[in-house]
């Protein structure tokens, strides 16, 4: 089926671009944007277990040369990797406190959904709601954690 890109937008939801396109029967479809240029630079649909992916991570770095295709799990499993059980350090009260990967997962999905909005680690809500007073400047850095778990999986 043969799409005609209509509009681009960038989705209220998670951050994601996606294309407005209408079929040659004029029947509108919303696409994923950059699954349609992995399919136009490859000249096929992909298919049913491939996606592409980003390979900064940048889901607003849409040039080609940005994007691969990996099949489905192998993906999954690819980004999956930054959850594991970590020790962390509160930044209210100073105690160690055990961070599972359901944890982990959960604190990524609210800076996603925040426009990484200031987050702090902390151990309980009796601390959260300390650090929501806006006294505390250390702001948890999505960057340093990847490069942390990269340290923890060579090892």
């Amino acid at each position: 089926m043969k799409l005609t890109i209509k509009n681009t937008y960038k989705s209220k939801d998670d951050g994601r671009w996606r294309a407005y396109c209408v079929d040659e029967n004029g029947k509108p479809h919303i696409v994923s944007y950059p699954r349609i240029l992995m399919e136009e630079k490859l000249g096929r649909p992909l298919e049913p277990n491939e996606v592409e992916h980003h390979k900064d991570e940048n889901v607003d770095n849409n040039d080609i040369s940005n994007l691969e295709i990996q099949i489905h799990g192998i993906h999954q499993q690819q980004h999956s990797m930054k959850y594991v059980n970590t020790v962390e350090t509160c930044i209210i009260c100073g105690c160690k406190f055990e961070m599972s990967s359901t944890s982990w997962s959960k604190f990524y999905g609210d800076l996603k959904r925040t426009n990484k909005r200031k987050r702090i680690l902390t151990c309980s809500k009796s601390c959260a709601g300390k650090a929501s007073s806006g006294k505390y400047t250390y702001l948890y850095n999505l960057e340093n954690r990847l490069h942390e778990v990269e340290k923890l999986w060579l090892k």
